[in-house]
């Protein structure tokens, strides 16, 4: 059964870790890039009186130099995520080496609902999430 809802983003970041690891390349920036953006295990506590999205994408700089329009934070240790189409998850399309993984994931998506012409003010919306997620296997 494929995951509900579309988070391309998600997948297309996931698909890229799932073959760097597969195929063992060693892509430093890449791999830190992804996990920096997207994995945040255990989940950040904001400060009182902010919201979590709007704490990570200024944290991350994910707010420069426009406000980026959604992004996902996926609540899991990174060899959980990476571990998708190895040793946890089920081939879904095997022609096109697609795979979901077998457990759903805690996962945050922030999306933007102000853009001012500041973009260290982007305001986002913060939605819990508990879903499968897909990656891309080993050739």
């Amino acid at each position: 059964m494929a995951p509900r809802g579309s988070c391309p983003l998600l997948f297309l970041t996931l698909i890229l870790l799932a073959t760097c690891l597969a195929q063992n390349i060693v892509l430093p920036n890449s791999y830190e890039r992804f996990v920096s953006e997207h994995v945040d295990f255990p989940k950040t506590t904001p400060p009182k009186g902010q919201s979590y999205c709007n704490v990570m994408m200024r944290r991350l700089s994910l707010t420069h130099p426009g406000c980026r329009p959604s992004n996902n934070f996926i609540h899991a240790p990174t060899r959980q995520v990476g571990a998708i189409c190895s040793r946890s998850g089920i081939y879904v399309y095997p022609s096109l080496n697609q795979c979901d993984s077998l457990k759903a994931f805690l996962l945050t998506t922030c999306k933007l609902v102000f853009s001012p012409h500041r973009p260290q003010r982007c305001i986002y919306r913060e939605i819990p999430q508990t879903r499968r997620i897909r990656g891309l296997g080993a050739f």
